[in-house]
C-alpha cells in the first residue's frame, strides 16, 4: 500500500523499486534479507567489541575518543523500496553514539535528538584534537552539545537541515528536514512534496496533491509550501560554499 503512493516515476523506474522486487518480492526473500541484514550488524557488534578489548589491552581507552556512525540508512521494504538513495526518514537517518573522555560522568549514556549530520564528524575529531577547522569546512563540533554545563556552547544549534542526493544515473532528490515538517523536491521531475513528519512520521501521506485539470498546487498548505521552498532554496545556495572550496578533480581514463 505505501508504495502505491510513491511518485509515479519511483514505482515505474529505479534501482529502489528494482531492488525491492530482488530481496523482498517474495516472504522468504524478506525474511532471508533481514537475516543477512542482522547477521551483519552483530558482526559489526563483534568488531567493535575487539577494538574496544584492544584499546583497553594498550591502556589507552580511557583517553580515546569513540564515534560510532554509518553512512546511510536502508530502505529494508519500506515504502516498496530498497537502498539507500532517497530522502525518506528510513534512509537518511542513522545511528550516532560518542564517547568522549571529555565527558562529564552525568552526561553519558545521556540521549540528545539535536539535528547532527556527517559533515560534523570532521569538525568533531579536529576539536578534540585541538585543531580549528578549515574556514571552508562545512559542520560544526559535536562536543558543543555536549560538554556545556546545561546548555550547549556556542550559538544555537540547528533545527533545520538540507539533504541533497545529486545523481543523473539515479532518481535525484533535494529535501529540507525540519522536526515537524520536510519539504521534498524531486528536480529530474520538478515534483514538490510535502510532509507533516509530526502527524505522519512514515511519510505517507503528501500533502501537495495538485487537482485534476490543475497544473500547480493551490490548497491549505500553500503558506508552509511557499515558506519552505524558500528555506529550501536559501540553504541549498549556502551549502555550495564559497569560492575558495577545494575543487574536485576527475581521474583521467
Amino acid at each position: 500500500e505505501a508504495q502505491k503512493k510513491l511518485p509515479d516515476f519511483l514505482r515505474r523506474k529505479g534501482a529502489g523499486v528494482g531492488r525491492y522486487s530482488e530481496r523482498f518480492g517474495s516472504e522468504l526473500q524478506y525474511q532471508e534479507s533481514l537475516r543477512n541484514y542482522h547477521a551483519l550488524i552483530t558482526h559489526v557488534d563483534e568488531a567493535c567489541e575487539a577494538i574496544v578489548d584492544e584499546l583497553k589491552k594498550e591502556d589507552i581507552y580511557d583517553d580515546t575518543m569513540i564515534i560510532f556512525t554509518t553512512d546511510n540508512g536502508m530502505m529494508l521494504s519500506r515504502h516498496g523500496l530498497a537502498g539507500k538513495w532517497h530522502p525518506f526518514e528510513e534512509s537518511i537517518r542513522v545511528p550516532l553514539i560518542v564517547r568522549d573522555p571529555r565527558m562529564a560522568a552525568a552526561t553519558v549514556g545521556k540521549l540528545d535528538e539535536s539535528f547532527t549530520l556527517n559533515i560534523d564528524l570532521a569538525a568533531t575529531v579536529l576539536g578534540a584534537a585541538g585543531l580549528d577547522p578549515h574556514p571552508v569546512m562545512q559542520g560544526r563540533d559535536i562536543a558543543d552539545l555536549y560538554l556545556s554545563e546545561g546548555s550547549h556552547i556556542g550559538p544555537a544549534w540547528r533545527n533545520e537541515f538540507f539533504y541533497e542526493f545529486p545523481n543523473e544515473d539515479m532518481v535525484s532528490a533535494t529535501a529540507l528536514v525540519q522536526r515537524d515538517w520536510k519539504y521534498t523536491f524531486w528536480p529530474m521531475h520538478g515534483l514538490e512534496q510535502l510532509f507533516n513528519l509530526a502527524e505522519d512520521p512514515y511519510e505517507l501521506e503528501d500533502l501537495v496533491v495538485i487537482k485534476e485539470g490543475a497544473t500547480k498546487y493551490d490548497g491549505p498548505h500553500n503558506e508552509r509550501l511557499a515558506e519552505m521552498r524558500a528555506r529550501h532554496d536559501e540553504l541549498k545556495e549556502e551549502a555550495k560554499g564559497g569560492t575558495e572550496a577545494p575543487q574536485c578533480i576527475k581521474p583521467k581514463k
